[in-house]
């Protein structure tokens, strides 16, 4: 390992700090790109094609960053935390989504809002506090109307010119202000609204609090706790019976039935009803944590203590132990041949978007590292077929030919050609050069090096 191993990484992105990290009011991933690409001076489009030509991808013309649901818990926000991450430098992206939830919330059905919601005593308060105002990762979901801290209802309309989907849905965005008139969203003055629903209240606390816990879990959520949890529910509030379980909560027994012997999860309107009606947080409900617990005094139980039914013991979770994890990337990083990312990842039984988000240095280093590898294999290469390429050359200038690929297949073998990077830009290179010399017409050379056998396709 040379020298430049123990140097700092530049990271193609500004690291850009996330706002409210471990708090109820914790930035979204939405907020954190706007303002990234504002940090950047570019537009959030721009800065999406970015995104994705680094991390191997080619985005359709008409891709629209702001549907692809950045902050929520399915693929598309687990992808692009850990893209950011590996690009800013910033670890633990992941945490501005509902991604840490993925295993006990159904990705399936209407998750988040469609159109952009705020609470405008938020945004004005980070304005009176010198603050940059941000939108919150609460905000985004379907499951909050109203603001945790305000109690007033969120708004989807610009208070200046009553458009909707002002927020965030726009190339240019400043979060904070109408993508659509460029005023203000913020306001003061407006007091708790005592008509909103109580249950809407509840609701608001309980996904802040479930954000503000998610920084300082031990593990992951996994469903088999979740599972045991409701099990345990259903054996003290409903005897065992799923079906009354189900009526309960007017769920289907279907439903139910496909939770708790199958592979199913309960979304989070179902897990909200469930917490309520058990005097659970939904914190403890989907972590499992039903310690200390006991049912509501005014459930009804039925006459027959009836047993819970059995199932098969199901494997333990996976835990993973971040810090052996980096130790093992560490011993990787000595290896005399580097490896990519993506092979330290199969080594591991990981994806590679995980050791963005909990591992970004050392994988970031294995990554570079990879890079440099690559380049000076294709140094090399180079430094083979080039004089070859040059000998070739020369004998199509003189027949007042352009040196292009086409020319020089007629020549060199494919499988060889194959192996140089950018030959269109190599044989630009050498044309000028040779023209430079003045050699165009001159007496081709013998080649310094015999021709390379064609590399084997077998692997």
């Amino acid at each position: 390992m040379d020298a430049s191993h123990n140097m700092p990484l530049r990271s193609c992105l500004h690291a850009l700090k996330p706002i409210g990290v471990g708090t109820p009011d914790v930035e979204s991933l939405v907020s954190y790109f706007c303002r990234l690409a504002v940090s950047h001076s570019t537009k959030t489009t721009e800065l999406g094609r970015f995104v994705a030509q680094k991390m191997g991808q080619e985005l359709a013309p008409e891709f629209d960053w702001h549907a692809r649901q950045l902050s929520g818990l399915r693929d598309s926000a687990l992808s692009w935390s850990s893209a950011l991450s590996a690009l800013t430098g910033v670890p633990g992206l992941d945490g501005l989504t509902f991604v840490p939830w993925r295993e006990v919330i159904a990705q399936n059905g209407r998750s988040l809002v469609t159109a952009g919601q705020f609470c405008p005593q938020c945004l004005a308060e980070d304005l009176k506090r010198e603050q940059t105002p941000y939108l919150r990762l609460a905000w985004e979901s379907a499951e909050v109307t109203v603001c945790h801290r305000h109690g007033t209802p969120l708004r989807q309309h610009c208070p200046q010119c009553g458009k909707s989907n002002v927020r965030h849905a726009a190339a240019v965005v400043v979060p904070g202000w109408c993508t659509k008139c460029g005023e203000f969203l913020g306001g003061e003055g407006q007091q708790a609204d005592h008509s909103v629903d109580i249950s809407a209240r509840w609701k608001a606390k309980q996904v802040a609090e479930l954000l503000a816990a998610q920084h300082r879990l031990p593990r992951p959520p996994v469903r088999a706790d979740l599972m045991l949890a409701i099990e345990r529910v259903v054996a003290e509030m409903d005897g065992g019976q799923a079906s009354a379980f189900a009526r309960r909560h007017g769920l289907g027994k279907s439903t139910v039935h496909h939770w708790l012997k199958g592979p199913g999860t309960p979304k989070l309107d179902a897990s909200l009803s469930i917490a309520v009606q058990s005097g659970l947080s939904l914190t403890k409900l989907l972590t499992g944590d039903l310690e200390g617990w006991t049912p509501p005094q005014s459930a009804v139980q039925l006459a027959l203590p009836l047993e819970a039914p059995s199932r098969p013991e199901r494997a333990p979770a996976r835990q993973l132990e971040w810090a052996e994890v980096e130790t093992r990337l560490e011993a990787m990083l000595q290896l005399p041949t580097p490896i990519p990312v993506l092979e330290a990842a199969r080594r591991l039984g990981l994806e590679a978007r995980q050791l963005y988000l909990r591992a970004n240095r050392v994988t970031r280093e294995l990554g570079a590292r990879w890079m440099a590898y690559g380049r000076k294999r294709r140094d090399l290469r180079l430094e083979v077929v080039r004089p070859h390429l040059e000998a070739v050359a020369r004998d199509v200038l003189a027949e007042g030919r352009t040196p292009n690929r086409r020319e020089v297949a007629k020549h060199l073998p494919a499988t060889l050609l194959a192996t140089v990077p950018s030959l269109d830009a190599v044989l630009k290179d050498i044309q000028a050069q040779i023209l430079a010399e003045g050699g165009a017409g001159a007496q081709r050379p013998g080649c310094p090096v015999p021709l390379p056998e064609p590399a084997s396709t077998s692997g």
